[in-house]
């Protein structure tokens, strides 16, 4: 999206960023929303089901965060479910800043109906669903959805086709730099359910 939505391109097509970029942000966070009250509910449902014990939960996750750093440390997380489709940037063409803004958004803050380049979405879901509550599920859907749609105002200067290209530069030399930081994130969820499954037990 960092690549469609900037000051530049909605110039060029009439409509405002500040408009485009938070319908992005706001559709991002409903986007979260649901999915966070689509895993509560499934959690909530096993726990009625099952009434699994704080102990087990722990331990669930602390498994599904051991697999989950395996796979993100050796770059295969793509072994694990994911989308093989993108928003339809056709959109752009067709609708105004807010409605692409807005329906983009939404698609990427939901998480999982694109494609899911690392496993600490997964994991997120699986916390989700675990947490055994519907709110405590949609807060972190909510935050994930947030942060997500932000990312497009790290676009705000780009305001010409030199700028446009210096930002992608940017972008590439920060790719294995996100790539460790997931492996970190992934490693210190690791140990703290580590921790807690060794505590619960």
């Amino acid at each position: 999206m960092l690549s469609s939505i900037h000051p530049f391109g909605e110039r060029s097509r009439d409509n405002s960023f500040a408009r485009t970029a938070g319908a992005h942000v706001f559709g991002s966070a409903l986007g979260g929303a649901a999915l966070g009250a689509i895993a509560g509910a499934i959690g909530v449902a096993i726990s009625w089901l099952l009434d699994p014990s704080d102990t087990s939960r722990a331990v669930v996750m602390a498994g599904f965060a051991v697999v989950a750093l395996a796979l993100e440390a050796t770059s295969r997380q793509s072994l694990l479910p994911t989308r093989s489709r993108q928003v339809n940037e056709n959109w752009i063409q067709s609708y105004r800043g807010w409605v692409y803004g807005g329906g983009f958004g939404a698609e990427l803050g939901f998480g999982i109906s694109t494609i899911i380049t690392t496993s600490l979405v997964h994991l997120m879901v699986v916390a989700m669903m675990l947490a055994g509550s519907l709110p405590i599920a949609m807060l972190l859907g909510t935050t994930f959805g947030l942060v997500r749609g932000m990312t497009v105002l790290a676009a705000r200067s780009i305001d010409s086709p030199e700028r446009l290209r210096q930002f992608h530069q940017r972008l590439d030399t920060y790719r294995a730099r996100s790539r460790s930081g997931a492996v970190a994130s992934l490693a210190l969820a690791t140990a703290v359910g580590l921790a807690g499954a060794t505590g619960a037990l």
